[in-house]
């Protein structure tokens, strides 16, 4: 049964395990502390305008390969600007989640947030879905008219976001993670004439991975010239990001896990540490994933980490060769192997 009230309405449309803290989701991936530290910064400058090179940009791409940490630099931004009460709304996209691997819900999800920081607008946007209850079948650049562009009208006229510090930022993550890539194309596009014909006074932090009709879009027109872009490479040093991840770690470990006293005083060696993060090759996944299958409580963590030292990937010409080989193992070692059969045939 649908609802009747336009608010409930709304709500319906949202998805709620879209927004950075959703509790719905496990375990979200986020920055370890003192990490990531330069490229946090460097974001942060964008969103307060205090970089002159980047303060006229109205879209910033963050982007990297698989497993770089684009999530959890995105999560962590996201939770900064909450506290500092300049987040307007965050959608994190999931490909294995239905309830977010479209954009079908992506404006609702954000009107709904927009709403909440701006108070004043809710009526207006109640309104509107009471008037056309079908608002939300509508195309993406209909729906962004009638429930972001038009309610914040009378806070625009009034310069409300003239200011720096003024709630503007909205966060999209894992834009590659939705569904099709004329969605992903379809998104991008109706953000850039939003900005361009509405002059809507938001700027978005927009995460993905490179993919060709992604960097594309970026690469012509309005969305070339509101654009600017942060690769995740080696330039912001993820080698000492990991170094330090797992070094704090592994201490966790050996100071709460319950064979602490079988872990041997000198565990692990400074030479192992530096091995693990030569086989991350800058990927946090990896980093994270080995610290998973070592902290396991039915195991003990220094023979467990023997195990993945002992892994020697089938192809070390692919990419991700070392990460294959690490799930592999663990997939292999599992107790319940129909339960990891179940799992997968969901995902896949």
């Amino acid at each position: 049964m649908r609802c009747s009230d336009p608010f409930d309405r709304l709500l319906e449309a949202a998805s709620p395990t879209a927004f950075h803290n959703s509790n719905d989701v496990d375990d979200p991936p986020k920055c370890h502390p003192n990490t990531r530290v330069a490229v946090l910064d460097k974001i942060m400058n964008w969103i307060r305008g205090l970089d002159r090179s980047t303060r006229n940009a109205l879209i910033m791409w963050l982007y990297g390969a698989a497993g770089s940490g684009k999530s959890a630099i995105a999560r962590s931004i996201a939770e900064l600007c909450y506290e500092e009460g300049i987040l307007v709304a965050s959608y994190f996209f999931s490909r294995s989640d239905p309830t977010r691997n479209h954009a079908r819900s992506l404006v609702a999800t954000i009107a709904y947030q927009a709403s909440i920081r701006f108070p004043d607008i809710r009526g207006h946007i109640v309104q509107t879905v009471d008037v056309d209850p079908l608002i939300f079948t509508r195309s993406l650049d209909a729906q962004i008219l009638a429930l972001i562009i038009e309610p914040l009208r009378e806070r625009i006229e009034a310069g409300c976001f003239e200011a720096v510090t003024a709630p503007r930022i909205v966060i999209l993550d894992g834009l590659d993670e939705c569904d099709g890539r004329e969605s992903q194309v379809k998104v991008l596009t109706t953000i850039s004439r939003a900005l361009q014909q509405h002059r809507l006074p938001l700027i978005f932090l927009v995460a993905s991975r490179p993919e060709h009709d992604i960097r594309h879009s970026f690469d012509i027109g309005y969305l070339k010239e509101i654009t600017t872009r942060i690769a995740l490479n080696d330039d912001y040093l993820p080698s000492d990001d990991i170094h330090l991840f797992l070094q704090d770690k592994f201490t966790e470990i050996k100071d709460t896990h319950p064979f602490k006293g079988y872990i041997p005083c000198t565990w692990p060696l400074p030479k192992v540490l530096q091995s693990l993060v030569h086989k991350s090759s800058g990927q946090f996944v990896y980093a994270s994933t080995v610290v998973k299958f070592i902290s396991s409580s039915h195991h003990q963590p220094h023979l467990r980490l023997d195990i993945v030292l002992g892994l020697r990937p089938a192809d070390r010409d692919m990419p991700f060769a070392e990460l294959d080989a690490l799930y592999r193992q663990i997939l292999s070692s599992a107790e319940d192997h129909e339960l990891v059969l179940h799992i997968l045939a969901l995902h896949f």
